[in-house]
């Protein structure tokens, strides 16, 4: 088994803070029954216990922070070592306030940083900021399209980003939000320091749109829509999220294009809570062609987001497809020290998908003068399979320890925090 990185080098089609919207209305949706001194019903098994989604008193105990050392070794980078805290209880206006770090001794460097506010100055509006800095001196290229190469990268190359971004979300419905995103996202692409044997990518393939990086500024509008009820371990509901972002001169980018993703995920108990089958399915399109979208803007396909069974940034294309599903069975079910209701599940998942690249809308010096930068393309369909733990502190933190499997590489462990569904 190897260690496979907790997400893409590169979040540009990120559902992250949309994700964090939704949260919130669950939130606001548990502290309104509260106020009314009536909980939504909710089935279960037996009488409420602390934590779960029919006790809503719960939010507003320690049950809702959480602290989470990293610690792993991957032969790539070395030791790693980090930490997560999260508190969805944060001050007397319930703010949300969620920090994660990472470090590496091969140079690898990873922060993020999510604030938001549930009322933004006491109004309907949720306010939400999120810092994340990341450094990777060593990040792997594969190619592009649906490509034969395998797990074995063409190049390698430094990746170095830094985002702030402000997202504005407006309560349509108790379960319906629309939310808007602006921000600044600075990526620099470098030769970095390629393993013997490796090119680097800059050297390679120094034809490839945003093989320098820039910036990609961007504007986002979603609408999200979500039944779920419990933040930790949702036992049924719907996720589903549509969204549109653009990147454009106008916002001072280097870049032109638009990209268009839609999200849809849903959860159900099977006989009781203890056992959930979940599913989901995502696709997205990005439009500009020649130099307007860089490589590591491509939808991607791989990694803990999508098929654990491939790498992350396993196959790029201008579009994408998948679909995922998972079972879900509750082993252990415990307070810990009267600090969190911690619940831990084994779980099975399998999916199924493959990116799309329309070589027209490829710069022409690219395949003029590098044709294997897309070699064997194929219309298969890349499947992934495999197991995992899933752990839920409290209302707080959801954590997911996952290996996967693929025809082409052999339990890949990630490390990822959220729900699978």
């Amino acid at each position: 088994m190897s260690w496979a990185a907790a997400g893409p080098a590169h979040a540009g089609g990120a559902l992250d803070l949309e994700r964090s919207v939704a949260q919130f209305v669950v939130i606001d949706n548990e502290r309104r029954a509260i106020a009314e001194n009536q909980a939504p019903p909710m089935p279960h098994d037996g009488p409420a216990r602390p934590g779960d989604p029919e006790a809503p008193e719960e939010l507003d105990a320690s049950h809702n922070v959480a602290i989470l050392p990293q610690i792993g070794y991957d032969p790539e980078v070395g030791f790693i070592v980090g930490g997560k805290f999260s508190d969805i209880n944060f001050g007397e206006s319930h703010m949300n306030l969620d920090i994660g770090a990472t470090q590496s001794t091969g140079g690898e460097t990873s922060f993020v940083a999510t604030w938001g506010a549930p009322h933004v100055f006491g109004s309907d509006f949720i306010g939400i900021v999120r810092l994340h800095y990341e450094l990777r001196p060593t990040h792997d290229f594969y190619g592009l399209g649906n490509n034969s190469v395998g797990d074995d990268p063409l190049s390698q190359h430094e990746y170095h980003g830094t985002s702030l971004l402000f997202t504005l979300a407006r309560r349509l419905a108790p379960h319906w939000v629309a939310a808007g995103t602006i921000g600044y996202d600075r990526i620099t692409i470098g030769p970095g320091d390629p393993e013997p044997g490796k090119r680097s990518t800059t050297d390679a393939f120094g034809h490839l749109p945003g093989i320098e990086g820039g910036y990609n500024n961007p504007l986002s509008l979603a609408i999200i829509y979500n039944t779920q009820r419990d933040l930790t371990r949702p036992e049924q509901g719907w996720n589903v999220i549509g969204k549109i972002t653009h990147v454009g001169p106008e916002l001072g980018n280097d870049f032109n294009y638009t990209r268009f993703t839609g999200d849809a995920s849903y959860v159900h108990p099977i006989g009781s809570s203890a056992h959930l089958i979940g599913v989901r399915v995502n696709a997205q399109y990005v439009t500009g062609s020649g130099d307007d979208l860089p490589f590591y803007e491509f939808a991607s396909l791989g990694g803990f987001d999508s098929l654990e069974g491939f790498y992350p940034d396993r196959f790029l294309g201008q579009s994408r497809v998948f679909a995922r599903v998972g079972y879900q069975q509750l082993l252990a079910d415990f307070d810990f020290y009267n600090i969190w209701r911690v619940r831990l599940d084994g779980t099975l998942f399998g999916g199924a998908g493959r990116v799309f690249l329309d070589r027209s809308r490829l710069p022409d010096d690219l395949l003029a003068e590098t044709p294997e930068v897309a070699p064997g393309l194929s219309d298969d369909i890349r499947f992934s399979y495999g197991a995992g733990l899933h752990i839920a502190l409290g209302e707080a933190l959801s954590t997911r320890l996952d290996v996967g499997f693929s025809g082409e590489s052999k339990g890949l462990v990630y490390l990822s925090f959220g729900n699978a569904f």
